[in-house]
């Protein structure tokens, strides 16, 4: 028996979800929570965590695999939002799975026990999501996005860029420009800092 844990932050989810797996006869569902942190303060006996993307603690999707993932269980992404971003952060962050919820109830059996068997659940589509590459950015857009994005403000950002915080903002508004020209308009830039790999800090 495939023991299945839900992380959904719609209440009604987790009801459907049991209706439609009881049918299967080798998937159970054996807990559910509306949050990561609710969801390991119960410290459930489950194989799989099928984990929506967006929770009412508006915590980092990635963040939340890479918990969970340390727990041991593999984690299957069920969400309504189907955005590159957060497929490819998800993925790469330790999610064996990316299923859109309009998906039927076999296949979302058929994700579960591949993910349980340890394989990938992912369409050809979002396969080639996770490989797509992400917009360029000039050196001094990489850097400005690393430093604002880990935790640096404006001021300080700037400051060890040695440029001006309007500047700082033209780099940020730049970076918005081109997520937006792929069709994936950016609100908080901060969130894509994990789409690049960290860039060294130029010699003083």
């Amino acid at each position: 028996m495939i023991r299945v844990a839900v992380v959904d932050n719609d209440k009604l989810v987790p009801a459907g979800l049991r209706a439609v797996l009881a049918d299967t006869g080798d998937i159970q569902l054996v807990h559910t929570a509306t949050t990561v942190s609710e969801h390991l303060a119960s410290a459930p006996q489950a194989d799989v965590v099928l984990l929506d993307l967006r929770l009412e603690d508006d915590t980092e999707p990635a963040a939340n695999v890479t918990k969970l993932r340390a727990g041991g269980v593999r984690v299957l992404v069920f969400s309504v939002h189907g955005e590159r971003r957060h497929v490819r952060a998800t993925v790469r962050a330790g999610a064996s799975g990316y299923l859109i919820k309009d998906d039927d109830a076999a296949k979302l059996a058929d994700a579960i026990r591949s993910v349980h068997g340890g394989q990938l659940a992912l369409t050809a589509e979002l396969m080639s999501i996770i490989n797509d590459d992400p917009p360029e950015l000039s050196p001094q857009e990489a850097r400005a996005l690393y430093l604002y994005g880990t935790g640096s403000t404006l001021a300080a950002t700037a400051r060890r860029m040695g440029v001006t915080i309007p500047t700082v903002r033209s780099y940020l508004t730049r970076i918005r420009a081109k997520w937006t020209a792929i069709d994936e308009p950016v609100d908080d830039v901060r969130t894509l800092v994990d789409e690049y790999p960290p860039r060294p800090r130029p010699p003083q």
